[in-house]
């Protein structure tokens, strides 16, 4: 793959701001020093995924995903590290002069990387036989030109045309070099069971290619012309490693800057009713690519906005699925209307007929919230005064009611449907409830299907057998150690405790050293027993002692993912101090505030717990000499016993607890 020199790389990381490029994927609010959201990652009711504007990092404490602008964009979007750096460089203007790609480098590029170069052939190939060639405008064009759409229009969702011909696309791909197996895996092409030739699977099909919300090309939906027997209307491209369809909204790319300025997605079944709308004026719009909506593609929309507008046509299977979407949007947090077209229209034909602005009067007018849509399907037909149907009724708004996560919201719904339905508040909380606890059974037993995990090992309670406190994991001591190392390596401090001033007033001067220089010298030969911390602790002082600083940066894009994920949990906390409590008088504790304290803590509490070891083994080594007799051994680790008890109460003195140890042994 092409390298980007080093100071365009440069260039980037001092250009990007983390809040602007993670705000293009999740609405972020401000709440102390940190922005936060909800998780793009994972399904959750309250936010726990953070932003740091000040050291430029992200943390997600719900999935523990973390890193730089550069790392998340790497997450949401699957780039590879230079993509990753492309797709800064275009959002802010960084013009990229990468060096001449060699042929050796072309052959190791990564498959997925090869897998969108592909795709992107595939696109403009298709457009280019619409727009150019004579029978792609005579049958292609012509089609969307009675479909009443615009060049401009084409030229922005690259619509296409394959020809009607059996190898016209392979041969144009095979004769550019892209490998065989490539095109059969994105289901450009397949091979004839009897000549064993490649052919055109979209032949004869007007083209929607399917980008992922940053614009790259995943797949393709094929639409055939004319009234063919036996052949799909519409094929979408198979999954591959690039193209999962429930997790893929088609014309979000071009819908997602609209969507979020006007907090509002409309959601639609097909390609041509997102283009003729978006072509209209009406810009916020989505399609779910030919696939029943999924919690994944709700997620996506969630980046966005919390409000989605669902549009549906009035056969019963538009309405099964509007209900089914509910469901899911409202488990997902989101606010969802529905709008039910008349009769014989979908939201293409209507725009088309009666103007854009008569769809957005419709659709002010008659979309209807999802209790008053599930009210009205569920009663349609059915006598108002049959007790069995008004039980079944209540029991599926429960239900989707339940799926609510904010409590005061669940219970302003409650309060609506019990007097739409006519029933007192209380039994249509009781209702609610059943269904929420029948829900949760259902959940889980599904997560007892699932795979345990084994939790980290600082998180793991520890063995019963050990003899005490001093058994103890250091992990935790370690952990903050290391979270000073990362966040205030480039500090200097002194460890002078005495007055800053004379008497007269005169400021005396303190020198202060590295932070770094004095955590080295005070780590000398004391082993991390985590792995991964010990890793990291001897990787930045390595690159401290031999460069004369440190570069974090390279850390949060390290290839090892546990190193990665370890540096952004140190460098952002999941807890904010209120201001409230200074402002009404609380007394409260910023323990950054006083650096040497910050540093000299953890040193000391680290050394306290492997003296506390020592003394322990030293102990069990002094019994079993007197056992034996070995009045030698015995003299000499009573000797190293006491000198552990005094550099014990020396770290005591240090952190002020010397007056808790008890008598005997001296623990704590």
């Amino acid at each position: 793959m092409a390298r980007i020199p080093q100071h365009i790389v440069d260039q980037i990381y001092n250009a990007m701001d983390i809040v602007d490029i993670v705000s293009d994927y999740v609405p972020l609010k401000k709440r102390g020093a940190n922005y936060w959201a909800r998780s793009p990652f994972n399904n959750e009711k309250t936010p726990s995924f953070a932003v740091n504007p000040v050291k430029g990092i992200y943390k997600d404490f719900s999935s523990g995903k973390g890193g730089n602008a550069i790392n998340f964009l790497m997450e949401m979007e699957g780039y590879e590290y230079v993509d990753a750096l492309k797709h800064v460089a275009r959002k802010y203007n960084i013009e990229i002069e990468e060096e001449e790609e060699t042929e050796e480098a072309k052959v190791e590029r990564d498959k997925r990387q090869s897998l969108f170069v592909v795709n992107e052939f595939a696109s403009r190939y298709f457009y280019e036989q619409l727009t150019e060639s004579p029978k792609g405008r005579q049958i292609g064009l012509s089609y969307f030109k009675e479909r009443g759409i615009l060049d401009a229009t084409i030229e922005e969702f690259q619509l296409g045309y394959c020809l009607d011909e059996w190898e016209a696309f392979s041969k144009a791909a095979v004769e550019k070099f892209y490998k065989e197996e490539y095109l059969i895996e994105l289901g450009l092409v397949s091979r004839s069971e009897k000549t064993g030739n490649l052919i055109d699977r979209f032949r004869g099909r007007v083209i929607f290619p399917i980008a992922n919300p940053v614009g790259k090309i995943v797949g393709f939906g094929g639409r055939i012309l004319g009234k063919a027997q036996d052949i799909a209307k519409y094929i979408n491209s198979p999954e591959s490693e690039i193209y999962h369809k429930g997790q893929i909204l088609y014309g979000l790319f071009q819908a997602k800057k609209t969507i979020r300025d006007l907090d509002l997605c409309i959601l639609t079944e097909g390609y041509m009713d997102t283009v003729i709308l978006h072509q209209n004026g009406i810009k916020n719009v989505v399609a779910s690519s030919g696939t029943a909506l999924t919690p994944e593609q709700i997620r996506l929309i969630r980046r966005f906005t919390k409000n989605v507008l669902m549009i549906y046509d009035g056969d019963a299977a538009g309405v099964k699925a509007a209900l089914r979407g509910i469901d899911l949007l409202l488990k997902e947090g989101m606010n969802a209307r529905v709008l039910v077209l008349p009769d014989n229209h979908d939201p293409d034909s209507y725009v088309n007929t009666f103007g854009a602005k008569a769809f957005t009067d419709f659709a002010e007018k008659e979309a209807l919230s999802f209790l008053d849509f599930k009210i009205r399907v569920l009663s349609e037909g059915k006598p108002k005064n049959d007790p069995r149907h008004q039980a079944e009724l209540i029991k599926s708004l429960a239900e989707t009611v339940g799926h609510i996560p904010d409590m005061v919201e669940r219970q302003m719904y409650i309060k609506h449907v019990a007097q739409q339905v006519d029933i007192t508040e209380a039994l249509m909380t009781h209702a609610v409830e059943d269904a929420r606890r029948e829900t949760s059974k259902l959940e889980s037993r599904e997560r007892r299907r699932e795979e345990s995990v084994t939790p980290p090992e600082e998180n793991r309670a520890p063995v019963k057998d050990l003899k005490g406190f001093e058994q103890l994991p250091l992990a935790s001591q370690e952990k903050e150690l290391l979270r000073v190392i990362v966040n205030y390596y480039d500090k200097h401090f002194s460890t002078y405790e005495g007055p800053r001033e004379t008497p007269d007033g005169t400021p005396i001067e303190v020198e202060e050293f590295p932070l770094l220089d004095y955590l080295i010298a005070e780590l000398e030969g004391l082993t991390f027993e985590n792995q991964t911390y010990e890793e990291l602790k001897n990787q930045i002082f390595t690159e401290y002692t031999e460069m004369g600083s440190v570069n974090i940066q390279r850390y949060l894009n390290h290839d090892d993912d546990a190193l990665r994920k370890t540096v952004s949990d140190l460098m952002i906390s999941p807890y904010e101090i209120s201001p409230g409590w200074k402002k009404h008088g609380a007394f409260v504790i910023d323990l950054d505030d006083d650096i040497r304290k910050t540093v000299e803590g953890p040193v000391y509490h680290y050394k306290y717990r492997k003296v506390e070891r020592l003394l322990t083994e030293c102990k069990d080594q002094l019994k079993a000499a007197e056992a034996e007799g070995n009045a030698a051994e015995s003299d000499r680790l009573l000797e190293v016993y006491m000198y552990f008890l005094d550099m014990r109460k020396t770290i005591h003195k240090k952190i002020g607890t010397e007056g808790a140890i008890r008598s005997g042994d001296g623990r704590l």
